[in-house]
């Protein structure tokens, strides 16, 4: 009996990761040669609820860990932010849209990497390329993706490709773009069942800055007071967390999607004079303003590894 495969993205999944594994997995054959279902790494956000409960999908199965199956990874190739149970010997493939992180295999696999907005564009690429027709269904989700990773285009990690593409996709699924942009911008913003906990964890990932561990979270929002008036009580829980994850720093943005900006939470002086020295952004009251600073792939994690590996 051959070995199962799943598709599946990095912890805490964003809207990009999980659709890019639903749609993979539609498409597994016709890409990768081998079927494949796809796999969450834990809860959606209420963006993604938004977008499935639109074109009428059920979210993929949420796992922990991996166990004999077979991976294909999308949307990360950092060893901190993958699963348990993902190894040399089960990983055969990768779609992803960051920076190498160190991940090795065995044998050679389907390997594909591109510096665009999302791997939702670089997958219409592909079906593109290998002449497989894209349905509404389909083109929705990846327009989803597109405009909820590069922020309607607006963030630094959008580029020009990102751009056609999703002209492309809007004329495949026939949607009102910009009453769809409108609302899932209020469904990402949305904070709706969810718990301050729940804030920082959703849009987390850890790195391996040199030897520093360093933890850093976004909240996308068109209303970043809805957050910020909790600051209070966000605070202890960022501590916490720094604490429990032996972290040498933690960061936790609330960004502004509508100006452009972020407001960064500083739990220490180490903080501080970090943000302080690598975005040269003024603190006061426990928060630093970072005038326009929105990716965490493009503007925060880039310098502060320039700034760790010297």
């Amino acid at each position: 009996m051959a070995t199962k495969t799943i598709v599946i993205g990095h912890k805490n999944p964003d809207t990009d990761s999980v659709l890019s594994a639903m749609l993979v997995s539609k498409f597994s054959k016709k890409i990768l040669g081998f079927e494949a279902d796809a796999r969450i790494a834990g809860d959606i956000n209420n963006e993604t609820r938004f977008v499935l409960g639109l074109v009428g999908e059920q979210k993929p199965k949420s796992i922990k860990k991996v166990g004999a199956e077979n991976v294909v990874l999308v949307d990360t190739m950092e060893p901190e932010q993958i699963l348990e149970g993902i190894s040399e010997e089960n990983l055969v493939g990768i779609i992803d849209h960051h920076k190498m992180g160190g991940l090795k295999t065995f044998s050679p696999i389907y390997c594909r990497v591109e510096p665009i907005g999302c791997v939702c564009s670089l997958i219409y690429k592909i079906c593109k390329e290998k002449g497989i027709k894209v349905d509404k269904k389909s083109a929705t989700m990846m327009m989803s993706g597109i405009i909820s990773d590069t922020l309607n285009l607006t963030s630094p990690t959008a580029t020009k490709e990102d751009k056609v593409l999703l002209a492309e996709l809007a004329k495949i699924s026939k949607i009102d773009m910009k009453k769809f942009v409108s609302d899932l911008f209020a469904a990402k913003s949305s904070l709706k069942g969810i718990s301050l906990e729940k804030v920082i964890e959703s849009d987390y990932k850890e790195f391996e800055m040199g030897s520093k561990k360093v933890g850093i979270g976004v909240w996308e929002t068109t209303n970043p007071e809805s957050v910020n008036e909790s600051a209070h009580k966000i605070m202890p829980i960022l501590v916490n967390k720094k604490a429990e994850a032996g972290l040498d720093y933690i960061l936790f943005g609330v960004v502004d999607i509508l100006k452009n900006n972020t407001y960064c939470y500083i739990v220490s002086d180490a903080e501080e004079e970090l943000v302080r020295t690598v975005f040269g952004a003024p603190t006061k009251d426990d928060m630093a303003f970072m005038k326009g600073i929105v990716s965490r792939k493009k503007q925060i994690v880039p310098p502060l590894m320039g700034y760790f590996t010297k």
